[in-house]
């Protein structure tokens, strides 16, 4: 006899199950195993840098007390005094403060060297002015006049009065809107 067992349609399907859970095994370790191995190499070169400030700080430290003995005019302590490095930085601040009183001193100098140049054009223009009025009034004698300046400044004020007096007399006319104006303009084209 023949036994036909109710699985007999199933174990394909387990079958396949099973490798497709294999699979997913499969790829999940490996997944695990890289991300295990990034993490590792990472906490490995954080360590590095942490090891590296931990090497760093006591050098920060000498230099702080270096630059704090400098700002009282103390000498360097003994453990930083031949460090180059330490002793440029402590310069650092004595250097900078000199900085603002040579920029002062140089914008003196140049404010003097400016002023000194707009004299000598001024002064420069001034006499060619002065030669050339000379040497008019001697070859050209009959051109050069005397120019009144008060009666000029008179006349000025005069018709600077008169245009006064004629826009007080006048009306004001009043202005037509700038949209009246567009409609008749447009309207009449």
């Amino acid at each position: 006899m023949d036994y036909v067992l109710a699985s007999d349609g199933l174990a394909p399907w387990g079958q396949a199950a099973a490798i497709v859970l294999a699979l997913y095994l499969f790829v999940t370790i490996i997944v695990g195993l890289a991300l295990t191995a990034a993490l590792m190499f990472g906490f490995a070169w954080i360590r590095e840098k942490a090891e590296l400030l931990r090497r760093l700080r006591p050098q920060v430290m000498q230099i702080n007390r270096a630059a704090i003995a400098a700002k009282r005019g103390d000498p360097l302590p003994s453990e930083v005094a031949d460090n180059k490095i330490v002793s440029t930085i402590v310069q650092v601040p004595k250097i900078a403060g000199n900085v603002a009183a040579r920029t002062s001193n140089i914008e003196q100098t140049v404010d003097h060297g400016s002023q000194r140049v707009a004299s000598a054009v001024i002064e420069f223009y001034a006499r060619t002015a002065m030669v050339k009025g000379m040497a008019r009034a001697f070859f050209l004698p009959g051109l050069t006049r005397a120019r009144p300046v008060a009666p000029i400044v008179q006349t000025v004020k005069q018709e600077e009065s008169e245009a006064e007096q004629i826009q007080a007399v006048q009306a004001p006319q009043e202005e037509r809107p700038l949209e009246q104006e567009i409609v008749i303009t447009q309207s009449s084209r």
